[in-house]
């Protein structure tokens, strides 16, 4: 069927169709509106604001029909406006050439400083120039120059009110665009910055992981000499003394018996070490942890010299680790010895053991190298001197001592023992407030 129009019978259906245009129109004015002054959509599509600059001088042509029209920017730097967009754009010269006359008769200056849309005729009258300044509350952003054939002897009734919303939605987005652009940008330089700063800091890190590695290595080749050459020099002593006795016919028993002393410890020292680099465990069996520490218990309370209350919370026959006895009981013996030694008069040393679970959401940064499973917890805690952070950070080193240097490699060797082990090894100390060491053993079922 051919599509009849109907037309108006009498004049009230003219003006009632001439209402219904005139709404449709403005309803399409508000959604343009709307459209331009949608700030979020604008960032979710990504959209900066040259686009927004594009999208407002297509909105603007589509509400009064300029045969050509445009948006110049200010430059927000030297305050100059400059031409952002035109459409179309091969009209551009006709464009300019009106906006230069527009400039030269104080047309524009007029616009800028009425802040609201002026219709002119242009000078050579072959149009109505539309002038409409886009402003914020508190800034000029931008002005908009919109040609209409002179054959349009008026601007259609509203479109100047609705391009007035269109230019200050889109002044306002334009200029939300513009300050989160400005802060994305100061972000991602701020990003660099902290990522250059902490490019440096590892840097100075690795060179101060690497100098005090420098200075372990120094401290643990200084140690052995010492030790080797104190032993080397009773060794050397003890054989001269042994060919002066045997060329005499003497009996040279005290000083062999000096020679298997020197030989202990010396092998003492190699089998320290050896845990140290933490070298093969040399027979592993399960075992109980309360038997462990009481062996351990027992062999530091042969050096005592001062009395010391022992207390051991650790249930019996209840934990069992898969360990190498001998290495493990000197681990233990060794870290109970350096709490003895941290102690003056009323000390207590406090032994306890439970079973805990890792898992891999651990955030504790002592356990990250742990495997997730069940281990068992043994805490020594002594109530003597203390550490402060810089010895607690040196407390492991080999022949590091807060006495003498050359102290020894007990802590050193314990710190081995345990790594070979997969176990783990943290410290917690204050100063005047005593010791904690933790080791954490694979429980074994």
């Amino acid at each position: 069927m051919n599509d009849i129009r109907r037309i108006p019978a009498n004049r009230d259906d003219q003006l009632l169709l001439a209402e219904e245009e005139k709404n449709r129109c403005m309803l399409s004015a508000m959604e343009q509106v709307l459209e331009v002054g949608d700030f979020q959509k604008h960032v979710d599509n990504r959209i900066g604001s040259e686009d927004l600059i594009k999208l407002t001088a297509r909105q603007s042509s589509q509400l009064m029909r300029f045969e050509t029209s445009a948006i110049y920017k200010v430059d927000q730097l030297t305050s100059n406006l400059r031409l952002a967009c035109c459409i179309p754009p091969e009209s551009q010269g006709v464009l300019e050439s009106q906006f230069d006359s527009l400039v030269s008769h104080d047309h524009v200056s007029w616009s800028l400083r009425e802040r609201r849309g002026i219709s002119i005729y242009s000078q050579d009258r072959r149009y109505r120039v539309v002038l409409h300044v886009m402003a914020t509350y508190c800034r000029i952003r931008g002005l908009f120059v919109g040609l209409l054939p002179i054959e349009k002897h008026s601007v259609p009734e509203g479109s100047m009110q609705a391009l007035s919303l269109l230019l200050r939605n889109a002044a306002n987005t334009l200029e939300s665009l513009e300050y989160l652009e400005m802060f994305q940008r100061q972000n991602a330089e701020l990003h660099t910055k902290v990522a250059e700063k902490v490019d440096q800091l590892r840097q100075r890190d690795l060179q101060l992981l690497n100098a005090r590695k420098m200075d372990a290595i120094g401290t643990l080749a200084g140690g052995v000499a010492h030790q080797f050459n104190n032993a080397l020099s009773v060794l050397v002593g003890s054989v001269d003394l042994i060919k002066l006795q045997m060329s005499q016919g003497q009996d040279p028993g005290s000083n062999l018996k000096r020679l298997e002393t020197v030989a202990k410890r010396m092998q003492d020292l190699t089998f320290k070490l050896v845990a140290y680099a933490r070298g093969g465990k040399y027979l592993t069996e399960k075992t109980l942890v309360d038997m462990l520490v009481r062996s351990a218990l027992g062999g530091a309370k042969k050096s005592l010299d001062i009395p010391i209350e022992f207390v051991s919370t650790v249930p019996e026959n209840t934990y069992y680790v898969k360990v190498d006895c001998t290495q493990m009981e000197s681990a233990l013996s060794g870290i109970i010895t350096n709490a003895i030694e941290a102690m003056e008069s009323n000390g207590r040393v406090v032994i306890s053991a439970e079973k805990i679970s890792i898992d891999e959401s651990t955030n504790d940064p002592k356990l990250m190298e742990l495997a997730p499973g069940e281990y068992v917890m043994i805490k020594i805690k002594d109530n003597g001197k203390g550490m402060d952070q810089r010895t607690m950070e040196q407390i492991f080193d080999p022949f590091f001592s807060t006495k003498f240097t050359g102290r020894g490699l007990s802590m050193a060797a314990a710190y081995g023992i345990v790594k070979n082990h997969a176990g783990e090894i943290t410290i917690e100390s204050q100063v005047g407030e005593g010791t904690t060491i933790t080791i954490y053993l694979p429980l074994a079922r």
